[in-house]
């Protein structure tokens, strides 16, 4: 059957060249089409539920929620291994899947679940939420800086993000430095003592004006309180009027206390070349061109650059970097190798051969990327690092063959019978080392967990580009 194959395609040259060039075309829309990342996808599917109850401690909210969530998740048959984090006020529990279970699946159970422990928990805590765990990757960060407020930068900040969610392939936007505007109350010491009334009773009335409630946290530093609210009234002179009643007897606020809004605490502060600024993590998700979507997000900072003048924007933590430097060093690498087989081959058989095997490297090139495309691969770090190891490998079988052909040749048969004679011949030999080769890498796939599905990425390029070697020879 082999031979019918060889023969058929000797006999048919015009049709070979259409199939090149048709593999070509392919490659190009393939190239434009597949992704381009720093990782290939690893997190199995998981499921995240996440409550908050202000207030109370880690002990309490997991003796009065998490506890009993953990529980009935526990009869799930779909679910995992389950991870849990308490702090005070909120708790995340991580249900990851088992093998062969899809998150759309199981959701619905594990929401269920959390319905029927709803009845359980405080009647003042709101239900915990339920989502899938979208797996996202590290794209660039943009850098916001110059001579002005950080309110200023947050809004400038919160604009370019606005234009950002836009993009679909993206899996998060996050503002580091970023703080909501809190109402800030604090109180005069002295005073209270002037008109008499207790601290404990003037905090208490504060915390229960439904003005400003929910009340927020109330801090005690040195002989200041503060309470702030992001739900209050919002125009600080009918705030400052405010009449409150402690005792028996009745002030305004602003009698006791400065008034204002101000910045809340931030928990992420970031800094850029030494010096406090906004800055925006941009994440994309499992689809997208990391290469593509960093040149559009540069030409939204360009054109918001028009509009500022004394603010500067830049980046760093370009991921989209890396990812170009592997694709020039795969890219060189098979350059530089064709050049050298090219030059090998021309003085130790001839020119003909020479130019026929150095072609099989970019065409079992083509064929992997295209492969690799069709069934949902992306190029990264990881896959590339396979086409680096494949390379070596890729050219043994067409040296082999090429070289019996010609070996055909010196004993005085035509070309189509040294051709017909010399593939035959040597297939056998071909197909097992590339089987060998192929069995070599196939044990990674045996590998569980989230390092199975991370690494699984490497024996199925490299078998690809092994496979389509043996094609091409």
């Amino acid at each position: 059957m082999i031979k019918d194959i060889i023969k058929f395609g000797l006999e048919k040259p015009i049709l070979n060249y259409i199939l090149l060039l048709f593999v070509f075309i392919l490659t190009v829309f393939s190239y434009m089409k597949i992704p381009k990342e720093i990782f290939p996808p690893s997190a199995m599917d998981a499921i995240s539920i996440t409550g908050t109850y202000a207030g109370a401690s880690s002990d309490m909210l997991d003796l009065m929620a998490v506890a009993k969530i953990e529980d009935d998740l526990a009869t799930i048959n779909e679910a995992g291994k389950i991870s849990t984090i308490v702090k005070s006020g909120y708790f995340n529990i991580k249900v990851e899947l088992k093998d062969g279970y899809k998150v759309s699946e199981v959701i619905d159970d594990v929401k269920d679940v959390v319905s029927k422990a709803k009845s359980d928990l405080p009647s003042d805590m709101e239900e915990p939420i339920v989502k899938e765990i979208v797996q996202s990757f590290p794209l660039i960060t943009v850098a916001i800086y110059g001579e002005k407020t950080n309110e200023e930068l947050l809004e400038v900040a919160t604009t370019i993000k606005d234009k950002l969610t836009h993009f679909g392939d993206l899996s998060s936007i996050t503002i580091w430095g970023d703080s909501d505007k809190e109402l800030l109350i604090t109180f005069d010491e002295s005073k209270i003592d002037a008109y008499g009334l207790d601290k404990s009773a003037v905090i208490n009335v504060i915390t229960q004006m439904s003005s400003i409630f929910p009340a927020g946290i109330i801090k005690d530093i040195g002989t200041h309180y503060y309470l702030s609210s992001q739900n209050g009234e919002k125009d600080l002179e009918k705030l400052k009027h405010n009449i409150i009643k402690v005792g028996d007897k009745q002030i305004y606020l602003k009698d006791i206390a400065n008034i204002s809004y101000t910045l809340a605490d931030v928990n992420n502060i970031s800094h850029f070349n030494g010096k406090p600024n906004i800055s925006i993590g941009i994440n994309k998700g499992s689809t997208g061109d990391s290469i593509a979507l960093v040149k559009d997000i540069k030409n939204i900072l360009k054109e918001e650059q028009l509009k500022y003048k004394d603010i500067k924007f830049d980046t760093y933590t370009d991921t989209s970097i890396w990812i170009k430097n592997r694709l020039n060093t795969v890219v060189s690498n098979i350059i530089f190798g064709i050049i050298l087989l090219s030059v090998a081959l021309f003085f130790f058989i001839n020119a003909r051969i020479a130019f026929v095997v150095a072609v099989g490297i970019p065409t079992s090139f083509m064929i992997g990327l295209i492969a690799a495309q069709q069934m949902g691969y992306s190029l990264n770090m990881l896959s590339l690092l396979g086409a680096l190891l494949a390379l070596g490998m890729l050219v043994d079988e067409a040296i082999v063959v090429g070289e019996n052909i010609y070996r055909h040749l010196e004993m005085g048969k035509d070309k189509m019978s040294a051709a017909v004679d010399g593939a035959v011949e040597m297939y056998p030999a071909v197909l097992t080392a590339t089987a060998t080769t192929i069995f070599a890498f196939l044990p990674i796939l045996l590998m569980t967990g989230e390092t199975g599905v991370f690494m699984k990425i490497l024996p199925i390029m490299i078998s690809i580009l092994l496979l389509s070697s043996l094609i091409e020879a």
